[in-house]
């Protein structure tokens, strides 16, 4: 993964890059600075699964490396941070960081293009964004139900959208954005996953909670119980991390157990 002079020095997580942004305000501040420098970032949001398949996935990992921001999107990622590097890492969701985003963008004058879902949910997703923030512009919509690339990179580009967010799932959101991005002229890319489903009333967003204890994979679990084969995922990951840690040279792990004490005693920040 790219790094960025107006970024934290990215973490390896199991030989995928994330971004230890401080705070979703730290995260937006790199975006505005990629809009005023008009440098091209795009961003994806990791976690334990997509690390997992990434780990026997040639060219999903070959794809991520090429993004420039990583956001701590699961519980599992700030875990293995603070195992691996003694870090206190503050998660970062897709969907909460594409709300912020849009939140700034109406204030900042910043213009938006929705990309992908179906017809029902693009336009759902359309008319909350603009109950919610009524000065904002949105530039364009197209729903996902459609593979004509060449044409709407253009109309993405003709829009001078400085903002493209793409819900297509992951990771055909980031497949996607890896293919076109050259072609594009928009600032700031992101895949969205379920983000536009979920604004539109069409899927359920886990309840505070959850959120709050980062375990909105079990509320999920318990909507869609078929989800468990995809989530063994989980402990698979725990366990590379743990071996990993373990692993590691003596000098390393005495590094770690230092930060580990210094950081304990900062755990009432976040």
């Amino acid at each position: 993964m790219v790094q960025l002079n107006s970024s934290p020095e990215p973490l390896s997580i199991m030989g995928v890059s994330v971004t230890p942004f401080a705070s979703y305000q730290q995260a937006v501040d790199c975006v505005a600075a990629g809009i005023r420098e008009h440098s091209q970032k795009c961003a994806v949001a990791v976690n334990p699964e997509k690390i997992m398949r990434a780990k026997r996935d040639s060219v999903l990992r070959s794809t991520l490396k090429g993004f420039e921001v990583g956001i701590c999107d699961g519980i599992g990622v700030a875990i293995a941070a603070r195992l691996l590097y003694g870090r206190r890492l503050r998660r970062c969701t897709g969907v909460d960081l594409f709300l912020e985003l849009v939140r700034v963008a109406s204030v900042e004058g910043w213009s938006v293009f929705l990309y992908g879902a179906s017809p029902e949910s693009n336009e759902g997703a359309r008319a909350a964004l603009l109950d919610m923030y009524p000065t904002l512009r949105i530039a364009g919509t197209q729903h996902g139900y459609q593979t004509d690339d060449p044409s709407l990179v253009a109309r993405i580009n003709d829009s001078k959208a400085e903002l493209l967010f793409v819900a297509l799932g992951s990771p055909k959101q980031e497949y996607w954005i890896a293919r076109n991005r050259a072609a594009l002229s928009v600032p700031f890319c992101m895949g969205v996953g379920g983000s536009f489903d979920v604004l539109s009333g069409k899927a359920r967003r886990a309840p505070l909670f959850f959120r709050r204890t980062g375990t909105e994979f079990l509320f999920r679990l318990m909507l869609q119980p078929a989800r468990l084969v995809r989530q063994t995922a989980l402990p698979l990951f725990m366990f590379g991390v743990l071996r990993s840690r373990f692993r590691q040279p003596a000098w390393r792990s005495v590094k770690i157990a230092q930060a580990e004490t210094k950081s304990g005693a900062h755990d009432n920040a976040f």
